[in-house]
C-alpha cells in the first residue's frame, strides 16, 4: 500500500559501522515501496567507531539519506527527538533494532483526526 504523503524514516544508530550500509539499503527499498517521496534520516548517537563516516558516505551516494550526529551517546529517545526535529515528512516512522520491524508496519487509510492539542495526526499500527 503506497502513501499519498511524504515519509521520513528515522534510523537511530550507535556503533553500527559494519551493518549500516545493509540496513540503509533495506530501508531505502522498503520506503520506496511505501511512498514516492521519502527521506531517511540517520541519527548517529555518539558512536565510537566509524558509523559517522559510513553514514556520511551513504548520504553522498543517496540523495534521500541525511545524517545527524550526537557528539556523545544520549540514548535512543534523544536520538528520535533529534530526528523528529529535523524530519520533513508528513508521516514519520522510526526504524529501530527491535520489533516492530519496519517491514511489519502497515498504514491505515483514515482521515487525519485532531489529537488533544488540536493538531492533525496520522495513524499507524503494526501489521499482524
Amino acid at each position: 500500500m503506497a502513501l499519498n504523503r511524504s515519509l521520513t524514516v528515522l534510523l537511530p544508530v550507535r556503533d553500527a559501522q559494519s551493518t549500516l550500509a545493509a540496513t540503509v539499503a533495506e530501508v531505502l527499498e522498503m520506503a520506496s515501496d511505501l511512498s514516492p517521496c521519502f527521506e531517511l534520516l540517520i541519527i548517529d548517537d555518539g558512536s565510537s567507531d566509524a558509523t559517522s563516516e559510513v553514514a556520511r558516505e551513504l548520504s553522498q551516494s543517496y540523495p534521500q539519506v541525511h545524517t545527524l550526529r550526537h557528539d556523545k551517546p544520549l540514548g535512543e529517545e534523544a536520538a528520535v527527538r533529534s530526528g523528529l526535529a529535523q524530519s520533513r515528512g508528513d508521516v514519520v516512522v522510526v526504524r529501530g533494532g527491535r520489533p516492530p520491524a519496519f517491514e511489519r508496519i502497515c498504514w491505515i487509510s483514515q482521515p487525519a483526526r485532531p489529537n488533544f492539542l488540536g493538531r492533525a495526526r496520522t495513524h499507524a499500527r503494526e501489521g499482524l
